[in-house]
């Protein structure tokens, strides 16, 4: 099944002479149970690309579907309400609350969505024991290092019990040994727990963490390997050596 599907998208900024044509035309199709990195140079529509699958922002053409639906022909508040319960978000600075402790952080968008507050409490402690947070669910996000906040910010877009979960750039404030650990949680999550995790991603060993690699190059693919592939291209290349 996919999850997400893009149908001829393409994205427009400006008009005239400042006419910036972010996406030319972007095909895809993302099953559940997916680990899915987006590379390419700066300027390339990473950034814009996720904005649109995530319903942040619509298409100027072309369909975005997220379980069926598509996303460019809700209203605004359709969309609200799909981003909401649907489609959990990661960002490369956290973006916690810092008087709410770890708890109260992942249970606040079930809340502000009317789950009752107990309810909340109980689906937040289990995203925390997911992402190996529940010692710390009491902490607020000053008493957390980097990593352990972008642990507890995973497990509050996993709260929802997302269809598709965007991460940009997750570990990009991240030291070396802490950027492992949490690419190592997201390949757990979607391996153990059959998440669908889209990541946009700079840093090549992160995104040889995915097990499928997409390349952007001036607003179209250029390139999107499976990791078997990938591996049997280089298992080829080293048997011709």
């Amino acid at each position: 099944m996919d999850v997400i599907e893009t149908r001829e998208l393409t994205k427009q900024f400006g008009s005239g002479d400042v006419l910036v044509q972010a996406l030319r035309g972007i095909d895809l199709k993302i099953g559940a149970g997916e680990l899915v990195a987006i590379m390419g140079p700066s300027g390339s529509g990473k950034s814009t690309l996720l904005a649109i699958l995530g319903g942040v922002d619509v298409p100027t053409t072309g369909k975005v579907l997220l379980e069926g639906v598509d996303l460019s022909e809700l209203s605004d508040d359709q969309r609200t309400l799909m981003r909401r319960r649907r489609i959990g978000f990661v960002f490369q600075s956290f973006n916690l609350l810092p008087t709410l402790t770890a708890e109260e952080n992942v249970a606040l968008p079930l809340e502000l969505d009317g789950v009752a507050a107990r309810e909340a409490s109980q689906r937040a402690c289990q995203a925390l024991e997911l992402v190996e947070m529940s010692h710390r669910r009491g902490h607020i996000p000053s008493k957390l290092s980097g990593g352990e906040q972008q642990r507890v910010a995973i497990a509050r877009a996993l709260a929802i019990e997302p269809a598709l979960v965007l991460a940009d750039e997750p570990t990009g404030n991240l030291d070396t040994r802490q950027s492992r650990r949490v690419t190592d949680l997201l390949q757990k999550l979607v391996e153990s727990q059959g998440h669908t995790i889209v990541m946009v991603t700079h840093d090549e060993e992160v995104g040889d963490t995915a097990q499928r690699l997409i390349t952007l190059r001036d607003g179209l693919v250029e390139d999107d390997v499976r990791k078997a592939a990938k591996q049997a291209s280089c298992a080829a290349t080293a048997e011709e050596k």
